[in-house]
């Protein structure tokens, strides 16, 4: 089992604080270095109903740019899509790069979003790497096993190939165009391309055999980013909410079910280590508690990492 770590892209500091949006900044040098697509999925489905706004605004957004594309319109579809990231960072701010921070980023980095996406819509060979990339995920063929759902290996790898290809050619494309010279500013090119191939290294992991996750973490350069952890000793037993099988490590006290989405009890009581009188087992099990008898400060769980 395979778990991700986050670096510095800059220092090789690990990522000490806890971070609660989906772009991880350096505890050490301040840099913006990577991003978590777990954590930015859970922002997205926090809210259906903004979701359905949004899905259904997005919609006028794509027809008025495609009839402006159709009709050749260039002034018009930069208008547009202008409008369009600036409604999409308004509506989920959360996935705004942390590295703008005032107005007048803002508006240069959506001055580049519209430029950016114009030049692209309007350049016959990036709609047809766009289309390439589309063909080769839809033939993508999948099986069942014990573990989940897994992908055939030959069409995922070309698959992977070409998307590490196409990201390489067109990050280099755009940062040596003049235009967006602020970029490297706002969003250096390293980190920028970290950013795009993590995402796509964190979605497609899940559903790779380890050895094709091996060749898949060699193959965009990410296997110093990931680390193997074997399962812990313990005993499988179900949850107490919905009965589904879960496993229980040695020395937890609460585990969550991921069938139900709700927590299993598995310790009611502990002893205190200074004077050994049994305690409740607080809520959040993981932060210090002090002894109801002697005051003593308990850490019930030890960090298993970092």
């Amino acid at each position: 089992m395979k778990i991700k770590k986050f670096t510095c892209i800059n220092c090789g500091a690990p990522k000490v604080n806890e971070y609660k949006s989906p772009y991880i900044m350096c505890d050490y040098c301040g840099s913006f270095t990577d991003i978590d697509f777990t954590l930015g999925m859970n922002f997205w489905n926090q809210s259906v109903m903004k979701n359905i706004g949004y899905a259904f605004n997005k919609m006028d957004y794509m027809n008025r740019l495609q009839y402006a594309l159709q009709q050749g319109n260039k002034q018009e579809y930069w208008r547009l899509q202008r409008g369009y990231w600036d409604y999409y960072y308004r509506t989920y701010p959360a996935y705004l790069p942390p590295s703008i921070d005032d107005g007048y980023k803002y508006r240069d980095y959506l001055d580049v979003c519209a430029e950016s996406s114009t030049e692209s819509a309007f350049e016959p060979k990036w709609g047809d790497l766009a289309r390439q990339q589309q063909a080769l995920q839809q033939s993508l063929q999948y099986y069942q096993t014990t573990s989940g759902t897994k992908v055939q290996s030959d069409g995922f790898f070309k698959l992977a190939e070409f998307f590490t290809g196409m990201m390489k050619e067109g990050f280099k494309v755009f940062y040596e165009n003049p235009k967006y010279e602020v970029m490297k500013d706002l969003l250096p090119e390293q980190v920028h391309l970290k950013m795009k191939m993590s995402m796509f290294v964190q979605a497609w992991l899940p559903y790779l055999t380890d050895e094709d996750q091996d060749r898949f973490l060699k193959l965009t350069g990410f296997s110093m980013q990931y680390v193997e952890i074997e399962k812990p000793a313990g005993r499988t037993g179900e949850c107490e909410h919905c009965k589904a099988e879960i496993y229980i490590p040695e020395g937890s006290f609460k585990v969550h079910c991921e069938a139900c989405h709700k927590t299993t009890k598995v310790q009611q009581t502990f002893k205190c280590m200074s004077c050994g009188a049994d305690n409740n087992v607080p809520e959040y099990p993981a932060k210090p508690i002090d002894c109801e008898f002697c005051g003593v400060e308990n850490r019930l769980i030890q960090r298993l990492f970092g």
